[in-house]
């Protein structure tokens, strides 16, 4: 049924009352939300901890630059803990835990990954490790794991969201 003495000004408020709400729920729903902020770790002090206390060798990056964030530094039960995130926003982590070749601390943290190959890096600090490469099992990380065993044994994995090229590149740092 038509309203007869409808007017195009009631047609116009017809319309405010559908598209208003309309476009505030596209406007709720297409705005891109600001960037998290990352909580920044001191890491440098975690580290210092480590190195005084660890029955092991610490690996820890040095000479990284500043545009590198450090986001997680722990230390505890002789196992160490550090995650960086690269200037691409790329999460970096070096685990290192006492003892040689252990196959759990290796499967989890590297998510049930295969082995696939071996790699060559220098560290930082000149010394020349070859590292097993490991495939996630949800093929989405690279990881290098070094086992070094004698007087002080440790096992050393880096994993990096990045192709074995980017994972070195971090590993090399190292020292």
């Amino acid at each position: 049924m038509r309203n007869q003495r409808a007017t195009g000004r009631d047609m116009i408020i017809s319309l405010a009352v559908i598209l208003l709400p309309a476009m505030a729920i596209y406007y709720f729903f297409s705005r891109t939300p600001a960037e998290p902020e990352v909580p920044v770790a001191d890491w440098k002090p975690v580290v210092a901890d480590a190195r005084t206390e660890a029955p092991y060798d610490i690996l820890a990056p040095s000479n990284l630059p500043e545009t590198w964030k450090p986001v997680r530094a722990r230390y505890g039960n002789d196992e160490l803990q550090l995650g960086f995130l690269s200037p691409d926003k790329v999460y970096f982590e070096v685990k290192q835990r006492v003892g040689a070749n252990q196959p759990g601390f290796i499967s989890t943290v590297t998510r049930e990954g295969r082995q696939d190959g071996t790699s060559e890096v220098a560290t930082a600090a000149g010394v020349k490790r070859t590292w097993k490469r490991y495939l996630t099992g949800d093929e989405r990380s690279h990881c290098l794991v070094s086992a070094v065993e004698g007087k002080r044994p440790s096992t050393t994995i880096v994993c990096g969201d990045v192709p074995y090229e980017g994972v070195e590149a971090f590993s090399s740092t190292l020292a």
